[in-house]
C-alpha cells in the first residue's frame, strides 16, 4: 500500500477521548451505590475488564450506548471462589483487591503474565500484618480475609493506584483509618483525582499535610457521573494549533 502526504491545514471542531483513568473510578463508585448511571464511556479492554469484574462480584450493569447503568454491588458479600479476569489492566487489578478482602470468601484475580509481573507488594504487606491471604502466581492472585481499618504507612514513590484502592474500601469499614505517605508524593494528582470522584459521590476524606483520614460506616450515593475528557490526549490535539492549525476541542 502506497499513501501520498501532502501539507494541509487541520481545521475543525473534535471532542477530547473520555479519560480511562476516570473511568476506571466512576465505574466503581457507581457500582458501589444504589443505582448511578455514568456517561461518557470509551469501552477499552481496560474498561471492559473493570466492568467484567465488577459483573462478576454481584454488580447489575446495562450498557446502553456510551452508557452504564450500575448498582448493588456489597463487597461484604462476595460469593466464595469468585474468579476475576483483570486481563492486562493495572487499574483493575489494583483497585478492585482492597474491595475483594472485604467479604471474608477467596477471591481469585486472573490476568497476563504481564500484569502480574508489575509490583503488588503493598498489599502483600498488609496482608500479612493482618493475617491474610495473599498468594500470588504468574498468572493470578488469590486473595480472603478481612481488611480491616487502622493506620497504613505507604511510600510516596509507589503508584497512586495502591492508596486509591484502599480509599475505595476503607470508608466502608467500622473505625477510622488513616493512610500517612512517607517521602516525596510522587503521584499526588492521580490521588487527587480519586478524591474528587468519591466526593461526587458522597464519599468524605479528609487530606492533610500528606495524611489521608477515612471516616468508617460511609455510604456511596447515587449520582448521574459523566466522565470527562483525557486531558494528555488532548493535547495531542491541541498541539495541532501551534503549527498552524485552527481545531477546537470540545469536552
Amino acid at each position: 500500500m502506497k499513501v501520498k502526504i501532502t501539507p494541509s491545514k487541520p481545521i475543525g471542531k473534535v471532542t477530547a477521548p473520555p479519560s480511562k483513568s476516570m473511568a476506571h473510578r466512576a465505574l466503581i463508585c457507581a457500582a458501589l451505590t444504589e443505582g448511578c448511571v455514568v456517561e461518557n464511556l470509551a469501552f477499552s479492554n481496560d474498561i471492559k475488564a473493570t466492568l467484567d469484574c465488577l459483573i462478576k462480584l454481584g454488580t447489575t450493569v446495562n450498557l446502553n450506548g456510551n452508557r452504564a447503568e450500575l448498582c448493588k454491588l456489597n463487597p461484604f458479600e462476595i460469593k466464595e471462589e469468585t474468579e476475576l479476569f483483570c486481563d492486562e489492566s493495572g487499574s483493575t487489578l489494583r483497585f478492585l483487591i482492597p474491595l475483594c478482602l472485604l467479604s471474608e470468601k477467596k477471591v481469585k484475580l486472573k490476568g497476563s503474565t504481564r500484569l502480574f509481573e508489575r509490583p503488588l507488594g503493598i498489599y502483600e504487606d498488609i496482608c500479612k500484618e493482618q493475617n491474610l491471604l495473599f498468594d500470588k502466581d504468574e498468572t493470578s492472585l488469590t486473595v480472603c480475609g478481612k481488611l480491616k481499618s487502622g493506620n497504613f504507612k505507604i511510600k510516596g514513590d509507589v503508584s497512586s493506584q495502591f492508596i486509591t484502592g484502599l480509599l475505595f474500601a476503607l470508608p466502608l469499614l467500622d473505625g477510622i483509618s488513616i493512610i500517612e505517605i512517607i517521602g516525596k508524593f510522587e503521584s499526588e494528582s492521580y490521588v487527587k483525582m480519586t478524591l474528587s470522584i468519591l466526593k461526587e459521590f458522597g464519599i468524605k476524606i479528609v487530606y492533610i499535610d500528606n495524611r489521608f483520614i477515612i471516616y468508617g460506616n460511609q455510604k456511596y450515593q447515587k449520582n448521574e457521573y459523566t466522565v470527562e475528557g483525557d486531558c494528555s490526549n488532548a493535547a495531542f490535539l491541541e498541539a495541532l494549533n501551534f503549527i498552524g492549525g485552527e481545531v477546537e476541542i470540545e469536552g
